[in-house]
């Protein structure tokens, strides 16, 4: 099983406090001689003399690691000045190095050096590799194409996580990477894990895109030259003002259409001239990026999250032996004095005494989550729980235990640590400032662009209420404007839509197919409501009335009306109910068709019964090409009696409790206001359908139709506006 050690020592001599680290590996592991090695230190320490002491303690453990812009751990906090040594020993578990040397040198084959340099590192390995740890060079790019290739060579089976090597921002000194006893410029060496060790990452964030949406519209390798219409210069000057420089504080947030997520992409050197950034992890052309920026408690907020739900995906699988962190430089600078809960949260979330180290790098690599590709990450934060045994020993408590130096030479290293930690400060200070300065610049911008959309908006959704308004009167306009006139009955009807335009339609049409005996009643339902069911509704009008008009039964009136239908609906999902209605005007009788929609309701004074006339249906129309529908008839009406058409949108309302208004209360209605005019029976039901339904506005359209059979030499027809 795996045991993971720490040691972390702040002493400014790099013999002194590469001993003391070693020295706490050492009693942690208690006795067990490490077969992989961690080092994180700073660009300014010798390196030379704290490889020669882990050399001395550790001879000859492979070892991978790099120079950072600050070092953690549970027991030493946050350091930017400090060595940091990982150990991991245990019994079935064997580590090997691999090394890259002049990484990314121009010319070169970058996934195939990957390639070679894994495949010759694991041959010493009596299993598969479980874990690859990388600390590449990032100054000439390519970290992004070296970590694909580690992890196709790795598979599924394994996991490839890493950092780049990193320094403090006001040190000039080159980054360095550290492969067994060498120390290297420009490399990228890496650590190789092997045995039976359970493990769980995750990313954390707390970044958020801001700003308004833009395509990349010019890149060569890793340098974006336009973005939208100008320059990748001029992009950022748009939010930061005129002279403003591109910062790593204000990354790129590249957006991923397949995951629904983006990738952080941080600025490096930019270009008076013709504009142009370059960002060392790439950005895709035609892809589209915001600004993002980050703020302290979100970024802490996203921090606990993640620590949770890292903590405990693992404890549930696995005993936890340790964590790796992965942190980017530009997260320490944003958490300012609340650096150290990048460490202190997963501790906190561990088993206690569970060992926590990591660096600050400027670039991560890991995926977003498992079962995604891997990629160059940027202000992110990649946190490993490896399974395996707690420590022999508990950990150091904070703070350093005594210096073997002299006094003199002590003192005279804290003055030299104070020195640094103030020129730091100031450093650090000045980066604040202009942040704040950009911040500011950024929040002008986007609030004057978010009044201008709030005001673009308005102006659309006035024109949309206009052309809404408009597309209600014609629609209004379509429906039977004034009464048909017709001797012997009393006809009213109306229509109510949910939105401004719908679905539903009646209509009267004198004399249809050239029978000067009949009048038709129509009555239609479309799927939906709104725009896209006004439109099919008013071309289903004008089939009908088109049809109406020619020889031939309404069965085949049925027939051409569909036929038209299904060839503009195919594969629209779209549909059409229908009840045709001819009323031989002479004999009273009643013929019609039914196309998916519910039967007539008729009310018979003699009986005092409201019951639905029962025939022979079709399907709705837009559905089935070949259907044919079939005539129906009744006898002769009798005077007294009333029909009513509707559609479902009147039976179907719902009331706040979610419960339909039902046809039997559309039965009782009819019933009870039988004896009264076409007009008022029709308002009875929307009356008894307004009290039912309380507060609650209908979901759907609601039409219908009232037709009473009047005494001889009665008539009347209305409408109900």
């Amino acid at each position: 099983m795996l045991r993971m050690a720490v040691g972390h020592a702040k002493c400014l001599d790099a013999d002194c406090a590469a001993r003391g680290a070693a020295a706490s590996c050492s009693e942690q592991l208690g006795g067990r001689t490490p077969v992989g090695l961690l080092l994180f230190a700073g660009v300014s320490y010798d390196h030379k003399a704290i490889l020669a002491a882990i050399e001395e303690a550790f001879p000859g453990v492979p070892l991978a690691g790099a120079t950072s812009a600050g070092e953690m751990s549970a027991a030493g906090g946050v350091s930017d000045d400090s060595v940091l040594l990982v150990a991991f020993a245990g019994e079935g578990v064997t580590c090997a190095t691999g090394l890259v040397r002049d990484f990314a040198a121009p010319g070169g084959d970058i996934r195939a050096a990957a390639v070679a340099a894994l495949e010759q590192a694991r041959e010493p390995l009596p299993g598969d590799v479980k874990l690859c740890l990388a600390f590449p060079d990032g100054g000439r790019g390519g970290v992004q194409d070296f970590g694909q290739a580690l992890a196709a060579v790795v598979g599924p089976g394994g996991l490839v996580l890493g950092g780049v090597a990193g320094r403090q921002l006001s040190d000039r000194r080159p980054v360095r990477q550290f492969c067994n006893r060498e120390i290297l410029l420009h490399a990228a060496p890496f650590l190789l894990l092997s045995g039976e060790v359970p493990m769980r990452f995750r990313l954390a964030r707390g970044w958020r895109p801001v700003g308004g949406l833009a395509r990349v519209t010019g890149v060569s390798g890793s340098v974006v030259s336009r973005i939208g219409e100008g320059s990748a210069l001029d992009f950022y000057r748009h939010y930061l003002g005129p002279h403003a420089e591109p910062a790593v504080e204000l990354p790129l947030a590249v957006a991923c259409e397949q995951h629904k997520d983006f990738i952080l992409r941080a600025p490096a050197f930019f270009s008076e001239g013709d504009g142009s950034i370059q960002f060392p992890a790439g950005v895709p052309e035609g892809s589209m990026v915001q600004l993002a920026e980050a703020n302290r408690p979100e970024m802490l907020e996203d921090l606990r999250e993640t620590a949770k739900a890292l903590a405990a995906d693992a404890k549930a699988r696995f005993t936890p032996a340790g964590a790796l962190l992965f942190s980017c430089s530009t997260r320490k600078d944003i958490l300012g004095t609340k650096a150290d809960d990048e460490v202190s949260r997963m501790t906190a979330a561990l088993p206690p005494g569970t060992p926590v180290a990591g660096f600050y790098c400027h670039g991560e690599l890991s995926a977003a989550a498992p079962d995604l590709p891997l990629h160059l990450q940027n202000g992110s934060l990649v946190a490993l729980v490896l399974g395996g045994e707690p420590p022999h020993a508990p950990l150091p408590q904070p703070g350093e235990p005594p210096c073997p130096a002299g006094e003199t030479e002590t003192l005279e290293r804290e003055i030299r640590s104070l020195s640094k930690a103030l020129s730091r400060a100031n450093d650090s200070r000045e980066r604040l400032e202009a942040q704040k300065d950009r911040s500011q610049a950024l929040t002008r911008v986007i609030n004057q662009e978010i009044n201008e959309a709030r005001m673009e908006i308005q102006r659309k959704n006035e024109l949309l209420r206009q052309a809404l308004a408009l597309a209600e009167e014609v629609q209004r306009n379509l429906l039977p404007q004034a009464a048909p006139g017709l001797d012997g009955f009393d006809i009213a009807g109306t229509s109510l839509y949910s939105d401004e335009t719908g679905g539903d339609y009646f209509d009267f049409i004198h004399e249809p197919n050239e029978n000067k005996n009949r009048f038709g009643v129509i009555i239609g339902d479309v799927t939906g409501h709104g725009i896209a069911a006004a439109l099919l509704m008013t071309t289903a009008r004008a089939f009908l009335r088109m049809r109406s008009f020619q020889p031939g039964s309404l069965a085949s009136v049925m027939d051409d009306v569909n036929r038209l239908l299904c060839a503009d609906l195919a594969d629209t999902g779209r549909f059409m109910t229908l009840f045709y209605l001819a009323i031989d005007t002479e004999k009273k009788r009643l013929h019609w068709v039914r196309a998916g929609h519910d039967p007539i309701i008729l009310f018979d004074a003699e009986t005092g019964l409201a019951q639905d006339i029962p025939d022979k249906g079709g399907p709705p129309l837009g559905i089935v090409t070949e259907a044919r529908y079939a005539e129906n008839s009744a006898e002769g009406m009798k005077p007294g009696q009333v029909a009513l058409l509707a559609t479902d949108g009147l039976w179907e309302a719902r009331n706040a409790a979610g419960e339909m208004f039902g046809k039997d209360r559309v039965r009782a209605l009819l019933s009870a206001h039988h004896g009264e005019s076409a007009q008022r029976i029709v308002e009875a039901v929307l009356e008894g359908l307004r009290e039912y339904l309380g507060d609650v506005q209908p979901e759907d359209d609601v039409t219908l139709v009232a037709i009473k059979v009047l005494e001889d030499g009665q008539g009347k027809s209305e409408i109900v506006g």
